[in-house]
């Protein structure tokens, strides 16, 4: 009669039964999820590590190409400049 009067004790007895028999489970369940979640935090870096050198590769060659164009942008402006130069020499020597 005793057994019948805490039926709290009785689900706690029958929840730790059940406990013992899925503890393997319950285990393996864990270590899944943990491998998971390693895993995930690899491909993340992983991901992210790759997008900052793409990054990094865009900024340099916007940098580069700035530079470049920079550069052609000076040279066509003397260009023209000793265009101009020699076309007025030419006007004043006529």
């Amino acid at each position: 009669m005793s057994e019948k009067s805490t039926p709290l004790s009785g689900f706690a007895d029958t929840f730790l039964s059940k406990l013992k028999e899925q503890s393997f489970t319950i285990i393996i369940m864990v270590g899944i999820i943990w491998y998971q979640g390693k895993m995930m935090e690899e491909r993340v870096a992983y991901w992210q590590k790759l997008y900052e050198e793409k990054e990094a590769y865009i900024t340099q060659t916007a940098k580069e190409d700035k530079q470049i164009l920079l550069e052609r942008i000076e040279y066509l402006q003397e260009q023209r400049d000793k265009y101009v130069e020699e076309a007025l020499n030419e006007l004043k020597d006529k």
